[in-house]
């Protein structure tokens, strides 16, 4: 009896302890498989470590008391067994935006984790089987708020075997690149934008080209690596990669594998303050890209941008500039005009030529995503009007300044995939220029700022204000500065609501909009964070 009742609490327990390790590496997959941000998770989110159903590790204390007292056989036992079989029953992973994706690294830590469980859980039962009861009902229950240590072991033990196969994959993918001389190469980056203009930039050259553009936002060594070895072909001309940071290095890491003959920085800001500590920092590491670029090569840089102009100084390989307000710019956009379709505007390229670009996306930092498109493509030897051609073709990028039309005859724009100061105030401006009654906004707000994160967001919701007839924020505890910015100006409560999460937005949403009326929906967390 006492060995089927501690199989059975092997059994209950995993399955419980086992929901919540899967529900822990999901997390560290989306904080980048880094302890430390993963860490910095975890004191956030404290409300993760314990939850409501973890009274019911009283009950085998209680059972144990009951059998000292009346000598009521395996008690405590079944206590124990019963409680983890009930916990894993009701635990539920908290609703997902993003799934875990289980790749090679994903299935090795799981089965590391789960290792470690099964160590610590034997070592539970020996201990139960020596009748330190309590002593083993006490270990197993710390682990409900202390599972999280798990994963963070497992992850340290397995970081050099992850760093060897790793190396090995990179290596692999450098081969692939220097075995195509021919192969034009770009690297991409920027404290935001370079997704877009990836996706801008490569159905633009796709015209002419052959194009291999890294998909979606694998901009990271293994990202990247992984679209090489899987998808470039000796058929290709040209490979743009986007590269991202989140630390000094990160750019010239990823230089070092794709190798780059032309190099784009999009825009340098404040997103990723927390991992990088300082806006030089930042500089300095997106311009790592500029300054692995060959004596021949080509730097095509936003002269709109006051923080990647300061940094010109140090460039030594020939560069262009584009923008709309700056100085000595190369590329030159003008006229810009905002419709229900897109918008359009008026360009010039390095040789003098004009004409007027018409484009279904929307937004000024979009104006700045095609001209460096424009850019690239010219130097590569397109004619501007062909250029035309390409940009006109390009479709909205998903959750980017994405206009929906519902059947309830108002306008959406999803703006919702990521948001940062410049970002948003772009958004703003399609808003406040769209036809319409009311203007309606959603937003939890702008994240990954640092020590200005408040600040930022405290004028943004001002500058919602301005725009907006209501504001629905998301998230009691997360949109605080921003509740903070409205209460300053003493914006009527009868003009913004704060709802607990998306769906209560939704809803809230649902009986406000009316016929005519245009909604942004700006931002949307991911599940690092907490509403």
């Amino acid at each position: 009896m006492e060995l089927l009742l501690l199989g059975l609490i092997f059994l209950t327990y995993h399955l419980y302890t086992g929901k919540k390790l899967i529900y822990g590496i999901h997390m560290l997959q989306q904080n980048s498989y880094m302890n430390g941000r993963y860490y910095r998770w975890l004191k956030v989110n404290k409300k993760q470590l314990f939850t409501w159903p973890a009274l019911l590790l009283l009950l085998p204390i209680v059972g144990v008391w009951v059998e000292k007292q009346f000598g009521v056989d395996y008690l405590s036992l079944g206590s124990v067994a019963l409680v983890y079989g009930v916990m894993g029953f009701v635990y539920h992973r908290p609703a997902e935006k993003k799934k875990l994706v289980y790749t090679p690294r994903v299935k090795r830590l799981i089965a590391m984790t789960f290792l470690l469980l099964t160590v610590f859980t034997l070592f539970c039962l020996l201990v139960f089987m020596v009748h330190y009861i309590t002593l083993a009902i006490l270990l197993l229950a710390a682990l409900h708020v202390g599972y999280f240590l798990f994963v963070l072991c497992g992850n340290a033990v397995m970081q050099p075997v992850e760093d060897h196969i790793n190396l090995g994959y990179f290596k692999d993918a450098q081969k692939i690149v220097n075995s195509l001389p021919n192969l034009t190469r770009i690297g991409l980056t920027g404290s935001f934008g370079k997704t877009s203009s990836k996706f801008i930039l490569g159905q633009l050259l796709e015209q002419q080209f052959n194009v291999l553009v890294s998909p979606e936002s694998y901009n990271t060594p293994m990202g990247l690596t992984r679209v090489i070895r899987e998808r470039l072909r000796p058929t290709n001309d040209i490979f743009v990669g986007e590269m991202g940071a989140k630390r000094p290095g990160d750019i010239e890491e990823l230089c070092q594998l794709v190798n780059p003959q032309i190099g784009i920085i999009t825009a340098i800001g404040e997103q990723h303050l927390e991992t990088f500590g300082d806006l030089e920092t930042i500089k300095k590491t997106k311009f790592e890209l500029v300054d692995y670029l060959p004596a021949d090569g080509l730097a095509i840089l936003n002269g709109d941008d006051e923080n990647i102009v300061s940094m010109l100084g140090t460039v030594t390989c020939p560069y262009v500039l584009y923008g709309i307000t700056g100085e000595n710019l190369t590329y030159r956009a003008w006229d810009i005009r905002f419709t229900g379709q897109g918008m359009s505007f008026m360009v010039n390229n390095k040789a003098g030529e004009t004409c007027t670009i018409t484009t279904k996306l929307l937004g000024r930092h979009n104006v700045y995503n095609i001209l460096a498109a424009v850019a690239c493509g010219d130097y590569l030897g397109m004619p501007l009007t062909k250029i035309a051609q390409g940009v006109k073709r390009v479709e909205p990028i998903p959750h980017r300044l994405e206009i929906k039309r519902y059947a309830a005859n108002f306008i959406t724009i999803d703006d919702a995939f990521n948001s940062n100061p410049v970002g948003s105030k772009s958004a703003l401006e399609v808003l406040g220029l769209m036809e319409g009654n009311k203007k309606i906004i959603i937003t939890p707000g702008m994240v990954e700022l640092g020590d200005r994160e408040y600040e930022l967001n405290k004028e943004f919701a001002k500058e919602c204000a301005n725009v907006c007839d209501y504001i629905i924020l998301v998230g009691k505890n997360h949109s605080q500065p921003l509740q903070d910015g409205l209460a300053e100006i003493n914006l009527p409560a009868e003009r913004y609501f704060v709802a607990a999460d998306l769906t209560e937005a939704v809803h809230k949403l649902a009986e406000i909009v009316g016929t005519g009326d245009v909604v942004l929906y700006e931002n949307d967390l991911p599940d690092t964070y907490n509403e």
